[in-house]
Order: structure tokens, then C-alpha cells, then sequence
């Protein structure tokens, strides 16, 4: 058997938190032949993984370094001097090093184990015993080795009986098989499922987005639309899909929804307020459709200075009644009471004479 250099991808499918610390498949003071199983220690004091793989006078004193907050760090590969002398069944004596791996467990052995680091304690033999194919009676206190020859009475508060019970319930529940991963549940579907307000499907399925990976599904009342890469989904109401198709929706300027809709109410708050339409954000601007008029977007510098500065529909410009269009040198965007314009030095607010009748550009 070679050293263990499957140690740290073996901890981290098992669940553990990981942390691969220097150049510790290189180290060690030799190779391993076969692995009879683990000591399990505590360091008697706070400690790091520098510490364990760099012992001022072992040099590489455990492969593995458990932090209190369950940490896994795997820190050498090749035989550590984390054992000494002393002797048990089935080991010759002292020679654990050459036969075992070591963990060492920040712990003054006093101090009680929290839930978290003696969890990862436990979970960490069991995957390793499980990849050599022992049972948790091949886990062993360094106490149980060198208490004897030593004094050593680690890991303390540890009953070792019990632990070695809890990697058996640990082992075997690593070695139960896994039920399937769910599959990824649909997003349109999940939207729907608390979005009554948008009827039946009108058309079976989902479709295909344009320019944007992504699938659209139809509804008597709207659509929903979900974006691949960012995995947003958001459902677009009829009065502003509307004006939407006016601008080739999602292939279009405007790409995908951005925000859900709001609804619009000439009173907000008041008890006899009604609703007068809806405004829902895009990747390329905002729609704003009064109920039974045409609506339109508001973009670029023009939206942000309306929406920004002017207050939008609720300011004194109130809504927007055309589109952006071309005067000259500049781009101008009409709205019920005035325009909002802009050129190379910026935007521009035209008022409109309240007492003359107004036509918007191309109507």
C-alpha cells in the first residue's frame, strides 16, 4: 500500500471541510506500507497546521490537523512521529508510526469537545477507515497505546468506546446507498405554481428564448420567462407584453425581465384608488402602459433622468407617450406633460404650453 494521498479528496466527498496545507503529499519521514489504522490525539493546547507538519523537533508529527471549528487540515502524506512507544493488539511494539495515521485534535483535553469538531472527528475516521476497508476497532486513543509506556492521556474526555461506537453509526451511514439528487426543478413551473393571475397555458411546453439562452412559456394572461445563466425567472403580464412584442421582446433592446411588475394606482393608498396600469423593469429599460393606451419604454439617459430626477410617472411629466426619436442633433422622448431630451452634453428638460394642442413626432 502507498502513502495516502487520496486523504483529502476522500474527507471532502465525505462532507468534511477541507484544507490541503503546503506540499503535504512530499511529506513525511518515509512511505507507507499497509495501514493498519489511526491514533487519534489532542495537541493539549492551541495549535495550527504549521505546527503539526513542521514540529520543531518531529518535523511531520500527524497527517491530519482537526481545528476546533471542525476544520480538516491534511498536512503530510508519508509516515509521521505522532505515536512513540507503547504497544496494542495487533500492532507491533512501537511501531504505530509506521502503521497508523495520526490525527491531532486542538484540544487541551480538559476543555470539552464541541459538537462541531467532535462530529468531524468522528465522520473523519470513518472515511478513512472506509477507504482501508477496517472497522472503527482500528481507531485507537494514543492513550490506549502509550498510556502505559508514555503517560499519554489523549484524547481526553474522549470515551473511546463510545467514539469508536459513533464511527461504526458514521462508517455505515457512508457506506448506505444515496438516493438520487432530485432533478433541478423547473423554474417556470415553480413561478407558476403561486401565479393564478396568469390563467392556463395557451400553448403546451416551454420554447426557446432568442439571443439569450434561456425558455419563455405562454399563458392566457402573460408569459414567464427564465434566464439560463443567472437562473431568474420572472413572469411578464399581458398589458405590458403588449409592448413588449413592439420591440421584439427579449431579442430586442430590452432583453429579459428584470423585476416583477408593479401595478400603478392613481391614489396610492387611498380606499377608492384604482388601478391605472403597470411598469415592470427589463435587462434594457422599463415599460410603463397606462390601461387602454399604447405604452412605451423608457431607457438610457433619457429613463434615468425621468425616473431619477423627474419623479417618473408620478412627477409633473407623468407618462411616457412616445418613444425615443431623432430631432437633429439630439434624442428626444416625449411624455404627457413635456420632454425630457438629450445630445452630446447631456439631458434636458423641454415644458410643454399646457394650452396648445400636442401631436407626438410621427402620429
Amino acid at each position: 500500500m502507498a502513502d495516502p494521498i487520496w486523504l483529502a479528496d476522500e474527507l471532502r466527498r465525505g462532507g468534511l471541510t477541507v484544507v490541503e496545507y503546503g506540499d503535504w503529499k512530499d511529506i513525511g519521514h518515509g512511505d507507507f506500507g499497509e495501514i493498519w489504522g489511526i491514533v487519534a490525539h489532542h495537541t493539549g493546547g492551541n495549535s495550527s497546521a504549521n505546527a503539526i507538519q513542521n514540529h520543531p523537533d518531529l518535523g511531520l508529527c500527524s497527517q491530519i490537523f482537526l481545528r476546533r471549528d471542525g476544520t480538516v487540515f491534511v498536512v503530510g502524506a508519508g509516515i509521521a512521529w505522532h505515536a512513540g512507544s507503547g504497544y496494542y493488539p495487533g500492532i507491533a511494539r512501537d511501531n504505530a508510526n509506521a502503521v497508523t495515521i495520526g490525527i491531532e485534535a486542538e484540544n487541551n483535553g480538559t476543555e470539552g469537545w464541541s459538537a462541531a469538531q467532535y462530529w468531524a472527528y468522528v465522520k473523519t475516521c470513518a472515511v478513512i477507515l472506509n477507504r482501508l476497508g477496517k472497522t472503527s476497532a482500528h481507531v485507537i486513543g494514543h492513550k490506549e497505546w502509550a498510556g502505559a509506556a508514555q503517560g499519554k492521556w489523549d484524547p481526553g474526555g474522549i470515551d473511546m468506546n463510545k467514539f469508536r461506537g459513533d464511527i461504526a453509526a458514521e462508517q455505515a451511514r457512508l457506506r448506505a446507498p444515496q438516493a438520487p439528487p432530485k432533478p433541478p426543478e423547473n423554474q417556470i413551473d415553480r413561478i407558476y405554481g403561486f401565479s393564478p393571475w396568469l390563467g392556463k397555458r395557451t400553448k403546451p411546453g416551454e420554447f426557446d428564448t432568442r439571443k439569450i439562452k434561456g425558455k419563455v412559456a405562454n399563458f392566457e394572461n402573460g408569459n414567464i420567462y427564465w434566464r439560463a445563466d443567472v437562473n431568474r425567472t420572472i413572469p411578464v403580464p399581458a398589458n405590458i407584453m403588449r409592448v413588449y412584442a413592439n420591440y421584439d421582446f427579449e431579442a430586442g433592446f430590452l432583453g429579459m425581465p428584470l423585476k416583477y411588475h408593479a401595478v400603478i394606482f392613481d391614489k396610492p393608498g387611498a380606499p377608492d384608488a384604482k388601478a391605472i396600469g403597470d411598469a415592470q423593469g427589463f435587462e434594457g429599460g422599463a415599460i410603463y402602459a397606462r390601461y387602454g393606451q399604447p405604452g412605451f419604454a423608457v431607457r438610457g439617459r433619457i429613463g434615468d433622468r425621468w425616473f431619477n430626477l423627474e419623479g417618473a410617472e408620478k412627477g409633473h411629466l407623468g407618462w411616457p407617450i412616445s418613444d425615443e426619436y431623432n430631432a437633429g442633433e439630439v434624442i428626444v422622448q416625449d411624455f404627457e406633460n413635456g420632454s425630457l431630451a438629450f445630445d452630446p452634453d447631456g439631458t434636458f428638460k423641454v415644458e410643454r404650453d399646457p394650452n396648445k394642442l400636442y401631436i407626438p413626432a410621427g402620429r
